[in-house]
């Protein structure tokens, strides 16, 4: 989209497209920065998670870690063939560049490693900023996002840390909006009283959020407390300081849960199983290589507990509950979903502007959408470029699911 265009909208989802596909009641993905990966351990996790347990999660990297605290820490400089190994569908910035000694950060970093993506393949789908990392666009600082300043006397500077275009060369269309929700499963509708309550988890507390919100809008106070409601969506729209738009996302988890013990909790039995109850997606925030202080010694990386927690996702998933998915595929179903357009017996998947500039085939493959009620006669699926290739799945007369072939 392009700079300075405000006319952006976030479409609304057409009631007669269910939320998710047949079977699911709930999805799942994971979004994990690559923070404190030791090789050994992305290898276990690797074996188990990816290979043993078959999760069809989606992974991180840093290009290149100049971070001297972490010298073992894996980037794709050291171990390009992570890539071949599973999918890495994000880019942790343009690499870590925290506590690098006097090794600073600028545009032509950037552009040198957006060649070494190129010369890989890798072609990230998700931006996730990284620390204090000074070209991160939404999280501690902005400065990725705006392409000059002007000082007092009017004299104006390129920002030589601004790379948001170079971010958009690179493939990514979807970035972390920087902040972590305690309210487990997004793209459901809630009350303003309700997500309180499940925000703090507390009846007494999110009452006395929910009363000091609905006081702020009534006489115009707290604005900072107000701004932190975005609602429940699970991606929206957002207008960068370059004036460009693009897809935000926040993610689901703690703070101080964002490790691999951590992670056991997050997706523990009694939480996949009231997601599914509630319905929704959920974007679980983790560092699936870091431990917890305490356990760099224990002989696994993996603990116990977030094992079994993840063979009850796996066993959801193949129960039909539980829909599993790298994060890019998850974002960009959200996004074609409510992009579909129903007119008498035409579906149209309409291009949005920001993630797809098209669609067709290769943007709907392995896709599936369901619509209520029954097929339409003469029914006709539309792309961009015209009649879509697709299959029909009839559920009765309640419901039916267009099915897309995998490219």
């Amino acid at each position: 989209m392009s700079a300075g265009n405000t006319a952006v909208k976030q479409r609304v989802r057409d009631s007669r497209v269910q939320a998710l596909p047949h079977p699911w009641s709930a999805w799942l993905t994971v979004s994990s920065d690559p923070d404190n990966t030791r090789f050994p351990d992305w290898q276990e996790l690797d074996r188990v998670l990816w290979k043993e347990l078959g999760l069809p999660f989606s992974d991180s990297a840093f290009v290149r870690s100049y971070n001297v605290q972490l010298p073992d820490q894996v980037d794709l400089h050291g171990h390009p063939e992570i890539l071949g190994s599973h999918l890495h569908d994000t880019m942790h910035t343009w690499g870590d560049f925290m506590f690098a000694g006097t090794r600073g950060f600028d545009r032509s970093d950037a552009e040198a490693h957006l060649k070494v993506m190129e010369q890989l393949r890798f072609s990230p789908r998700v931006w996730v900023d990284h620390s204090m990392f000074i070209g991160n666009l939404l999280h501690t600082h902005k400065f990725g996002g705006i392409p000059e300043f002007k000082d007092a006397s009017g004299y104006t500077y390129a920002n030589q840390h601004y790379t948001l275009d170079l971010i958009r060369k690179a493939g990514v269309r979807y970035f972390w909006d920087g902040t972590i929700t305690s309210v487990l499963g997004q793209d459901r509708e809630l009350s303003l009283r309700q997500y309180h309550l499940e925000r703090t988890g507390s009846g007494r507390r999110g009452t006395l959020d929910w009363m000091k919100h609905k006081v702020g809008d009534t006489f115009g106070l707290g604005k900072a407390f107000r701004d932190q409601f975005q609602g429940n969506q699970a991606y929206r729209v957002h207008q960068f300081l370059d004036g460009s738009h693009g897809y935000v996302f926040p993610r689901y988890g703690r703070w101080e849960l964002a490790d691999i013990q951590g992670l056991g909790v997050l997706l523990a039995p009694d939480k996949m199983e009231r997601l599914v109850a509630h319905g929704g997606v959920c974007i679980a925030y983790t560092h699936l290589g870091k431990r917890k202080a305490g356990h760099e010694n224990d002989p696994a990386h993996i603990p116990a507990a977030t094992r079994r927690s993840l063979e009850h996702v796996a066993g959801l998933h193949r129960e039909g509950k539980l829909m599993l998915s790298s994060l890019g595929r998850l974002l960009d179903y959200l996004v074609l979903r409510d992009h579909i357009v129903i007119n008498g017996t035409s579906i149209t998947f309409q291009a949005d502007g920001l993630a797809f500039n098209a669609v067709g085939a290769r943007e709907l493959a392995g896709h599936s959408f369901t619509i209520k009620g029954t097929v339409p006669q003469g029914i006709e699926v539309l792309g961009s470029g015209g009649p879509v290739s697709h299959n029909i799945l009839r559920h009765g007369d309640r419901a039916f699911t267009l099915q897309f072939p995998e490219a």
